[in-house]
């Protein structure tokens, strides 16, 4: 659901695109990132206890709301033994970020749990911007080291993609980690080699700085409704 994309065609006239766009990908500059300790194999990149109040997060968090959609409704518990975020959607959107400052080439995969207890119903093509809603998303912004900005997701899918394809819309890339209703109800662990990723969808061969990473669910644009859990996000070194 690139509900920017959308908003940019409804609110043009009205001035609000230039806002939404901006708070959608710079996090404020007093953010707090968190950054790897030296000599360390891994770092915890969303550590949910550090979250605080879900509408006004501690510093570093950012829970991104879009104009005129309600946002996913977040809570913290067990899920078949595992503490986890889950994160539930009714026709709804949000994006809750934390800001980092991590170098992709020293800590190149993103390790994660995931479980779908509610996948998208629709008949709409998840392939298309009416029907781009996911029940579990990643949602990353990279920098290289002239400042340039690279952001794209991490997607569980629907109905059409495998693990492994790339899914875009207009020029935004989608990476799909896992998904259809036959993995759903089951805790599912994914690694994700984001240099890889980061050069498949640039053609770049540099050594990009993880700028923030978030959790974005939504069920807005297909009018369903999702439930999904996180547990345990890291970037890890190879």
């Amino acid at each position: 659901m690139q509900s920017w994309v959308r908003l940019t065609a409804i609110f043009a006239g009205l001035g609000v695109v230039g806002w939404v766009a901006y708070s959608y990908f710079n996090p404020p500059p007093e953010s707090n990132p968190i950054v790897a300790e030296e000599g360390a194999n891994g770092v915890v990149v969303l550590p949910w206890q550090t979250v605080g109040n879900y509408e006004e997060p501690n510093l570093g968090w950012v829970h991104r709301q879009f104009w005129m959609v309600q946002p996913m409704r977040l809570s913290h518990g067990e899920r078949l033994g595992k503490q986890a975020l889950k994160c539930e959607t009714n026709s709804t959107a949000s994006i809750l970020t934390r800001t980092t400052d991590i170098e992709v080439g020293d800590y190149p995969l993103l390790v994660w749990d995931w479980l779908i207890d509610y996948p998208i119903s629709s008949a709409l093509d998840e392939a298309t911007e009416e029907g781009d809603d996911h029940p579990a998303r990643l949602i990353l912004k990279m920098e290289d080291r002239e400042g340039g900005e690279y952001t794209f997701e991490i997607i569980w899918s629907n109905q059409k993609y495998e693990p492994g394809d790339y899914k875009y819309i207009g020029d935004f890339a989608h990476y799909v980690a896992n998904g259809l209703d036959e993995n759903a109800g089951v805790w599912q662990h994914q690694e994700v080699n984001l240099m890889e990723v980061y050069r498949d969808i640039y053609g770049r061969d540099d050594f990009p700085i993880l700028k923030s990473i978030g959790i974005f669910c939504d069920s807005d644009n297909t009018g369903s409704r999702s439930i999904a859990y996180f547990s345990d996000v890291e970037m890890q070194a190879r």
